[in-house]
């Protein structure tokens, strides 16, 4: 897909908050967990800081909090990008839906009629993708057709992220996949969305909740919040990418290979669309950064343990001829930078 929106700016939620269907990881938040001494927030508020395509940066989640990180961390709240800090809600949905509503209003705090923003897109972004990178989120921006669509999601390759696996002696990031008939993907937890597109918007708090395939209740319960509302015919996807997961724990990678057959992209976009009501697509990234999540406290410590030559080689992708171009490369890791003298301010 051809560059759209390579003119555009866009603001970005940041979702940091720690609702009721949020996972903690050693009983505390993701986004304040650390990593060669800084917070993971502090990473991703620094990435999203050297990207040309993104405006304001609204952040989501305990504001005292928050606001503790950034002023002990020396963040600057009004540049590169100007930094809000929005006081949670309590749960997902609200928290993005409350500050979309929060980016809408004037220099005077007043908030115009939500009519005239309807084709109005933000992009939203989740707090525990610390190896997110700034030329990945460019060119998920730039390429994100919001001509023609509503809601466009990120997905990166399995072959992208083989790197990350475990490895002889060194601990990995080993990940589940939708296996469609292109390829099979991860989800790399990017979206740039019309909020007042969306008219089914309650489904993406019940997604997020039931987000979890492992466990099957998870699959039944969400499967059952879609029974009756005139979408059982987009049952045989939702079915088939769940089996093609269950094989896939049982190494039976021919009934994956068969069943994936019945998942053509294009197909699944428009169930999306239909479930939903909007007009969704998913883009293929070729950076896997922002996919590498934490999602419990064994990827945490794999995060730890590697992060700095994660962080190298991500930075130094060769598959990348505008970074360069258009960001100052660093070849310093996050340790060294730990260990530099802090500025004068």
């Amino acid at each position: 897909m051809s560059s759209t929106n390579g003119h555009k700016k866009y603001d970005v939620i940041l979702v940091a908050g720690e609702g009721k269907s949020s996972y903690k990881v050693h009983h505390q938040n993701k986004a304040f967990l650390t990593i060669n001494g800084k917070c993971i927030v502090h990473y991703i508020v620094e990435t999203l800081q050297q990207v040309k395509s993104i405006q304001d940066i609204y952040i989501v989640g305990d504001k005292e909090k928050l606001q503790q990180v950034f002023l002990s961390g020396r963040v600057d709240l009004e540049s590169p990008k100007r930094i809000h800090i929005v006081e949670q809600k309590t749960n997902l949905y609200e928290n993005v839906w409350h500050t979309f509503l929060q980016s809408l209003k004037d220099e005077n705090g007043e908030a115009p009629n939500t009519e005239s923003h309807r084709d109005r897109a933000v992009l939203i972004v989740p707090c525990d993708a610390p190896l997110m990178t700034p030329q990945e989120v460019e060119y998920f921006v730039s390429h994100a057709d919001m001509e023609n669509h509503d809601h466009v999601l990120g997905l990166v390759s399995r072959e992208k992220l083989k790197y990350f696996y475990p490895q002889k002696g060194k601990p990995g990031i080993k990940m589940a996949y939708l296996h469609i008939n292109e390829d099979s993907f991860r989800i790399n937890n990017l979206h740039l969305v019309k909020p007042l597109r969306i008219e089914n918007r309650e489904y993406i708090q019940k997604m997020y909740q039931y987000r979890y395939q492992r466990n099957f209740k998870n699959l039944v319960l969400f499967a059952l919040s879609l029974f009756g509302k005139g979408k059982a015919q987009h049952y045989k996807n939702y079915i088939g990418l769940q089996l093609c997961l269950f094989f896939t724990s049982l190494r039976l990678d021919f009934l994956v290979d068969y069943l994936r057959n019945l998942n053509p992209k294009k197909e699944l976009e428009k169930s999306i669309s239909a479930v939903m009501k909007t007009r969704f697509a998913a883009l293929e990234v070729p950076y896997p950064g922002a996919a590498l999540d934490i999602d419990n406290s064994k990827d945490y410590e794999a995060m730890k343990t590697r992060f700095d030559e994660w962080w190298k080689y991500l930075r130094e992708d060769k598959e990348s001829p505008t970074f360069t171009e258009n960001y100052e490369v660093s070849h310093t890791t996050p340790a060294e930078e730990v260990a530099r003298p802090s500025p004068t301010h």
